[in-house]
């Protein structure tokens, strides 16, 4: 191929694209006149109004997607910031407790620490106080003769103070010192004396038969709704007087009126004699609360015998014999006895006694403790 052929195949394709654009351009022409001419047909190759209609709204939707996805993102930013805060306040709030709860173990622990620390040292004082006592039981032989003798001196303190028996709480006593006098230690000579003062002070005291004086009362107690009432005979009425018969004489016209009006005043008018005292009757119910108020003077009176209360005893005696005296019948033998037994009561003497505390207690309490008697003065008596 020569360049002349090379030159005019080169020209065509030249020519065709001017003659292209030549083209195009007559289409923008019209395109443009189209567009500035409404009137014109759209069937034509430019842009439709409905593709600019679906276009914007297109655009519409995906800035409206767009700002919700926006907005969307920021919610769920701020609920994730939100959650993350509570979050970290609850981690503050469980923290607090987890720091009590640990400061509290470390206390309790600390606490049974000291506690056990506590525990050893009154274990090794425990364990040399039982030293000191093996020592002293060995030192003193007698040790357990002394224990013997301050249990009988503390019993005898119990049956005197406690039961009032003077007799028992002496008897007692005496055992005592038996159990000192079998030690053969003249050191002890002190607490001998001191238990011979107490032994001397009991024996004075007059015994009083507690036990015998509230069966008594108990005994009265119960048969007291056999006595019986003092009642008034008010049944027996005057006897009366045999009236002779009327005669049918005129000349006795007199006495037959006489006899006619003391029948007519029997009949109608009863005159009774009473050679007793006048006392009120008792109905049924008053006769109830009679006796219950007898029996509780009798238990007011043992009562305050129990308590060592003479003056209330005897008072309640008083009263109980005075409403036995005044509502029941004198003549009968039970109310005799009872009012007897009343009478003999009422002498009883309730006698206190007046020892605080025995003189060989605080003797007997050396001796057991220290295996001796620390004192070197007799004890004051």
């Amino acid at each position: 191929m020569d360049n002349k052929e090379l030159d005019e195949n080169l020209q065509e394709p030249k020519n065709e694209i001017i003659s292209n654009e030549t083209t195009q351009g007559s289409k923008a022409t019209k395109n443009v006149d189209n567009i500035s001419t409404p009137h014109r047909s759209d069937s034509g190759s430019g842009i439709s109004w409905g593709f600019l209609f679906n276009l914007i709204l297109i655009l519409l939707l995906t800035f409206a997607t767009l700002g919700g996805g926006y907005y969307l993102h920021q919610e769920l930013n701020k609920q994730t910031d939100r959650a993350q805060s509570l979050a970290q306040e609850l981690k503050f709030a469980l923290a607090e407790p987890s720091k009590q709860i640990s400061r509290l173990d470390q206390e309790q622990r600390q606490t049974e620490i000291k506690l056990n620390q506590e525990l050893e040292i009154i274990n090794a004082d425990q364990l040399r106080l039982n030293d000191r006592v093996a020592k002293l039981a060995l030192r003193n032989p007698n040790h357990w003769m002394a224990e013997e003798a301050k249990y009988l001196v503390r019993m005898a303190g119990s049956k005197l103070w406690l039961e009032k028996d003077p007799s028992t709480a002496a008897s007692l006593l005496k055992a005592a010192d038996q159990r000192i006098e079998s030690m053969k230690d003249p050191a002890l000579i002190p607490l001998r004396k001191a238990l011979a003062n107490d032994i001397a002070e009991v024996s004075i005291i007059k015994s009083t038969d507690i036990a015998g004086t509230i069966l008594m009362l108990d005994n009265m107690i119960e048969n007291l709704d056999q006595l019986p009432l003092n009642r008034a005979d008010i049944t027996n009425a005057a006897s009366k007087v045999d009236n002779p018969e009327m005669t049918e004489s005129l000349d006795d016209w007199q006495s037959n009126l006489a006899k006619s009006w003391q029948e007519l005043i029997e009949d109608f008018i009863v005159v009774r004699k009473r050679t007793t005292d006048i006392a009120p009757l008792l109905k049924p119910d008053e006769q109830w609360y009679l006796v219950e108020n007898i029996k509780n003077k009798l238990l007011q009176s043992q009562l305050a015998l129990y308590r060592q209360d003479e003056v209330n005893y005897r008072q309640s005696l008083s009263l109980a014999r005075k409403w036995v005296y005044q509502y029941f019948d004198l003549k009968n033998i039970q109310t005799e006895e009872t009012l007897a037994a009343l009478d003999a009561l009422s002498t009883l003497e309730i006698q206190t006694p007046k020892i605080q505390q025995f003189a060989s207690t605080p003797l007997l309490q050396q001796l057991v403790i220290h295996g001796n008697l620390m004192v070197s003065e007799e004890p004051s008596i």
